[in-house]
């Protein structure tokens, strides 16, 4: 196993995931069943690869780190239904794009979404 690509790996695929939950939640808002299947599953060929480079293995001596792989994977998915939620609580209306919490950043500066 490389730990390198191993946090490399895991900090992709946390960051990579939290677009796709903000997605995922404004799927499941408005009831789009096709979006919020495709905002869950489109990341998984990156968190494979990303176990590739790891030097992970498929057999049960690589399981534990795959579910490491997993834990980051769903902690991203959750925080960006997390951000959905809060931009939505403040009125923002955010839709699909996690960029409205960029172009509605005129609160103070630390203040909380």
């Amino acid at each position: 196993m490389n730990v390198e690509w191993f946090i490399i790996g895991l900090i992709v695929t946390f960051l990579v995931n939290i677009p796709f939950g903000f997605w995922r939640a404004h799927a499941k808002r408005t009831g789009n069943k096709i979006e919020w299947a495709l905002a869950v599953h489109l990341p998984v060929p990156l968190v494979v690869l990303m176990r590739y480079l790891a030097g992970l293995s498929w057999n049960a001596s690589g399981a534990p780190m795959v579910l490491v792989f997993v834990l980051a994977y769903f902690l991203g998915q959750r925080t960006g239904g997390k951000l959905y939620a809060r931009a939505h609580e403040r009125g923002l209306n955010p839709g699909r794009s996690i960029a409205v919490l960029w172009r509605s950043a005129g609160g103070v500066e630390g203040e909380p979404l």
